[in-house]
């Protein structure tokens, strides 16, 4: 009799890093790491993570710390890097405050919408 269908390790990490939905925007910021300073835009974001433009791009596994206007500041840790000059965050954001910075997240992707894509 064959063993049932189990997820690979890898599809449990991809669930739980889709565990808050992610929500498009184009909000101005700041990120701080290894001793550099820099204006960033936020492209999307979620309680859990964020997908940000930055230069210079912090090293994979890099602790950075992401100050978003209208939302709030929250410590992450690199872990990828989507586009070029694009860097994805792990948001270390405490379960008390997820709520709260969803709610701040939505308000502040009214005001500063995406830019519509080329094909729209």
């Amino acid at each position: 009799m064959a063993e049932p269908f189990e997820k690979p390790p890898e599809s449990a990490t991809e669930e739980e890093r889709r565990q808050f939905r992610r929500i498009a925007t184009r909000i101005e910021g700041r990120i701080v790491f290894a001793g550099v300073d820099a204006e960033c835009l936020v492209h999307e974001m979620s309680a859990s993570g964020a997908i940000v433009e930055v230069e210079p791009l912090p090293a994979l596994g890099t602790e950075v710390a992401l100050d978003v206007p209208e939302v709030g500041f929250a410590r992450g840790i690199v872990r990828r890097y989507p586009a070029d000059h694009l860097v994805s965050v792990e948001l270390s954001t405490p379960p008390a405050r997820r709520d709260r910075m969803t709610d701040r997240l939505i308000l502040a992707a009214f005001r500063h919408p995406p830019l519509p894509s080329a094909d729209e």
